[in-house]
Protein backbone atom coordinates (compact mmCIF):
# COMPACT_ATOMS: atom_id res chain seq x y z
CA UNK A 1 0.00 0.00 0.00
CA UNK A 2 1.45 3.42 -0.38
CA UNK A 3 2.00 5.94 1.66
CA UNK A 4 -0.47 8.76 1.36
CA UNK A 5 1.63 12.22 1.24
CA UNK A 6 0.25 15.85 0.93
CA UNK A 7 1.70 19.31 0.96
CA UNK A 8 -0.30 22.24 1.57
CA UNK A 9 0.75 26.28 1.34
CA UNK A 10 -1.56 29.05 1.20
CA UNK A 11 -2.23 29.34 -2.38
CA UNK A 12 -0.82 26.02 -3.65
CA UNK A 13 1.07 27.92 -6.50
CA UNK A 14 4.97 27.84 -6.07
CA UNK A 15 6.24 25.69 -2.54
CA UNK A 16 3.41 22.43 -2.80
CA UNK A 17 3.84 22.43 -6.19
CA UNK A 18 7.06 22.03 -6.80
CA UNK A 19 7.45 20.19 -3.20
CA UNK A 20 5.07 17.11 -5.33
CA UNK A 21 6.72 17.29 -8.01
CA UNK A 22 10.22 16.55 -5.95
CA UNK A 23 7.87 13.88 -3.52
CA UNK A 24 7.09 12.50 -6.93
CA UNK A 25 10.57 11.52 -7.91
CA UNK A 26 12.11 10.93 -4.39
CA UNK A 27 9.59 8.91 -3.27
CA UNK A 28 8.26 6.18 -5.37
CA UNK A 29 6.43 4.42 -2.28
CA UNK A 30 4.44 7.49 -2.05
CA UNK A 31 0.74 8.59 -3.18
CA UNK A 32 1.70 12.55 -3.34
CA UNK A 33 -0.68 15.65 -3.42
CA UNK A 34 -1.06 18.92 -2.92
CA UNK A 35 -3.32 21.64 -2.11
CA UNK A 36 -3.53 25.39 -1.02
CA UNK A 37 -6.04 26.96 1.67
CA UNK A 38 -6.70 29.44 -1.44
CA UNK A 39 -5.88 28.05 -4.52
CA UNK A 40 -5.00 30.25 -7.08
CA UNK A 41 -2.15 29.58 -10.73
CA UNK A 42 0.63 27.67 -10.42
CA UNK A 43 3.73 30.03 -11.37
CA UNK A 44 5.30 29.66 -14.37
CA UNK A 45 8.47 30.16 -12.33
CA UNK A 46 7.47 27.62 -10.61
CA UNK A 47 7.36 25.42 -13.84
CA UNK A 48 10.84 26.33 -15.12
CA UNK A 49 12.68 25.68 -12.33
CA UNK A 50 11.39 22.98 -11.79
CA UNK A 51 12.62 22.22 -15.28
CA UNK A 52 16.32 22.59 -14.61
CA UNK A 53 16.04 20.03 -12.45
CA UNK A 54 14.53 17.29 -14.83
CA UNK A 55 10.95 17.63 -12.66
CA UNK A 56 7.96 18.61 -15.24
CA UNK A 57 5.39 20.36 -13.59
CA UNK A 58 3.19 21.86 -16.29
CA UNK A 59 0.37 19.48 -15.90
CA UNK A 60 -0.62 19.70 -12.77
CA UNK A 61 -2.72 22.46 -11.13
CA UNK A 62 -3.91 24.69 -8.30
CA UNK A 63 -5.85 22.74 -5.95
CA UNK A 64 -7.47 23.26 -2.30
CA UNK A 65 -8.18 20.61 -0.16
CA UNK A 66 -11.26 19.78 -1.18
CA UNK A 67 -10.74 18.79 -4.20
CA UNK A 68 -7.79 16.01 -3.52
CA UNK A 69 -9.07 12.40 -2.67
CA UNK A 70 -10.90 12.58 0.09
CA UNK A 71 -9.62 10.43 3.48
CA UNK A 72 -6.76 10.69 5.88
CA UNK A 73 -3.45 11.09 4.75
CA UNK A 74 -0.44 9.64 6.14
CA UNK A 75 2.06 12.53 6.00
CA UNK A 76 0.92 16.12 5.88
CA UNK A 77 3.86 18.94 5.32
CA UNK A 78 2.42 22.72 5.74
CA UNK A 79 5.00 24.57 3.56
CA UNK A 80 4.01 27.93 5.07
CA UNK A 81 1.06 29.71 7.29
CA UNK A 82 -2.24 27.78 7.55
CA UNK A 83 -4.84 30.24 8.71
CA UNK A 84 -7.51 27.87 9.26
CA UNK A 85 -6.12 24.20 10.71
CA UNK A 86 -9.60 23.02 10.95
CA UNK A 87 -9.41 23.29 7.35
CA UNK A 88 -6.39 20.81 7.10
CA UNK A 89 -7.14 17.34 6.72
CA UNK A 90 -6.38 14.61 8.92
CA UNK A 91 -3.41 12.93 9.17
CA UNK A 92 -1.26 10.33 10.86
CA UNK A 93 1.90 12.88 10.93
CA UNK A 94 2.27 16.46 10.39
CA UNK A 95 5.55 18.63 9.63
CA UNK A 96 5.19 21.91 9.49
CA UNK A 97 8.03 23.89 7.85
CA UNK A 98 7.64 27.12 7.25
CA UNK A 99 8.81 28.56 3.66
CA UNK A 100 8.55 31.95 2.32
CA UNK A 101 6.40 32.18 -0.85
CA UNK A 102 8.33 32.84 -3.47
CA UNK A 103 5.62 34.55 -5.48
CA UNK A 104 5.87 37.36 -2.89
CA UNK A 105 9.39 38.10 -3.39
CA UNK A 106 10.37 41.46 -5.23
CA UNK A 107 13.17 42.27 -7.44
CA UNK A 108 14.60 41.47 -10.93
CA UNK A 109 12.42 38.72 -12.81
CA UNK A 110 16.46 36.96 -12.38
CA UNK A 111 16.41 37.94 -8.86
CA UNK A 112 12.46 36.72 -8.20
CA UNK A 113 13.54 33.07 -10.10
CA UNK A 114 16.68 32.21 -8.20
CA UNK A 115 14.23 32.75 -5.00
CA UNK A 116 12.33 30.30 -6.87
CA UNK A 117 15.39 28.35 -7.02
CA UNK A 118 16.30 28.55 -3.36
CA UNK A 119 13.14 27.31 -2.22
CA UNK A 120 12.87 24.53 -4.79
CA UNK A 121 16.60 23.48 -3.55
CA UNK A 122 15.46 23.85 0.24
CA UNK A 123 12.34 21.38 -0.46
CA UNK A 124 14.42 18.99 -2.69
CA UNK A 125 17.19 18.67 0.55
CA UNK A 126 14.36 18.62 2.84
CA UNK A 127 12.40 15.96 1.26
CA UNK A 128 15.47 13.84 0.82
CA UNK A 129 16.14 13.90 4.73
CA UNK A 130 12.72 13.34 5.46
CA UNK A 131 13.04 10.50 3.57
CA UNK A 132 16.37 9.02 5.17
CA UNK A 133 14.74 9.72 8.88
CA UNK A 134 11.85 7.37 7.38
CA UNK A 135 9.35 10.22 7.85
CA UNK A 136 7.38 8.51 4.69
CA UNK A 137 7.43 5.27 6.04
CA UNK A 138 4.35 5.00 8.46
CA UNK A 139 3.04 1.79 9.34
Amino acid sequence: MLTRVLFVCSRNAGRSQMAEGIARVLLPHCEVFSAGERPSEISPVAIRVMAERGIDISSQYSKGVGDIPPGEFDVLVILGRWENPDRLPRARRVIQEILPDPRDLSGSPGEVEEGFRRVRDILWDRIGVWEKEGVFHVE
